[in-house]
């Protein structure tokens, strides 16, 4: 459950959530661009839940499913929470929202990969 697809579902959203955390800082709440990185970003998580719910049905050793399951589908709910969360926010608060969502989604993707390995 590690490689470059787990990583990129790390990196991408720490990455991201530098945007948030500017805007944060200047005030301001998100603007359209925001909102297509956060699509991107949800579409890796989508591809990475996807990948790593085929393996978990193929895998042949005994760990943890249901709550690996539920982590990856976890995962895939708080982008879109986020998203609901703050759709009418005109304020500084909308960032904040955001940025915390970017940087829960890869300790989901972690506490998955832990999960995975037994841990």
């Amino acid at each position: 459950m590690t490689g470059p697809l787990a990583t990129l579902a790390i990196v991408a959203p720490l990455v991201l959530a530098l945007w948030p955390l500017v805007l944060l800082v200047i005030n301001r709440p998100p603007g359209r661009s925001l909102w297509v990185a956060l699509g991107v970003v949800e579409v890796i998580q989508v591809v990475f839940a996807v990948w790593a719910l085929v393996s978990m049905v193929t895998r042949t050793t005994d760990f943890a499913r249901l709550e690996f399951a539920l982590y990856v589908l976890g995962l895939l709910a708080i982008l879109p929470a986020a998203g609901w969360w703050i759709r009418a926010e005109k304020s500084r608060a909308a960032s904040a929202v955001l940025l915390v969502a970017l940087l829960v989604v890869p300790f989901m993707v972690v506490r998955a990969q832990q999960v995975w390995s037994g841990v």
